[in-house]
């Protein structure tokens, strides 16, 4: 039995087409300059900036004045003979970083739906929580009657409805100026 061959050399295979078509090499994307900028970003920034920070602080006060008006309301409810001062003086500014948490964790905790569901309930949780807890001792604080003994906690006391209102805007307003002053002063 003779085995046929093909003659080596010359006569070519039968080629296939590609599964993929082969790339074609990149041509060169014209260089597109950024649109000038009006001149408004670093002003606006900058008063934005500076509206925000006394706006966080006045917050803050009222937040940390909220913190201690709750915890003293826990006590009560578990009839614990101390309650805790009011903080004064240097023990606001020794106390920020507890308003710095809270607005770390309200704005740059994103919840991340590929996590699993337990990671998912674990960060709805603890968003709620500080949101929560934010808003409500910001309340707490500005509806206190050592905060109705100043010109500012009158005006915040003024109907019924507006300490629900200040808090709101007191824990959202100040963090939305100065986020938005900070990324137009570095863009």
């Amino acid at each position: 039995m003779a085995v046929r061959s093909k003659p080596l050399g010359s006569t070519p295979l039968r080629q296939r087409k590609p599964a993929v078509p082969p790339r074609r090499p990149f041509a060169p994307y014209p260089i597109v300059e950024p649109p000038a900028r009006s001149g408004i970003g670093a002003p606006a920034g900058l008063l934005m900036i500076l509206f925000g920070l006394p706006l966080w602080a006045l917050g803050a006060k009222y937040t940390l004045d909220g913190i201690v008006i709750g915890i003293n309301m826990l006590a009560a409810f578990l009839e614990l003979p101390a309650r805790l001062p009011s903080p004064t003086g240097w023990w606001n500014l020794l106390l920020i970083p507890i308003g710095l948490l809270f607005s770390y964790v309200e704005s740059s905790v994103r919840l991340n739906p590929f996590g699993g569901p337990a990671q998912l309930l674990a960060l709805i949780v603890l968003l709620v929580l500080t949101h929560g807890i934010d808003i409500y001792t910001t309340y707490l604080g500005i509806s206190s009657l050592a905060a109705q003994s100043t010109g500012i906690g009158q005006f915040l006391n003024l109907f019924w409805w507006s300490p629900y209102i200040a808090a709101v805007v007191l824990t959202y307003l100040p963090e939305l100026l100065i986020r938005g002053g900070w990324s137009l002063l570095t863009e």
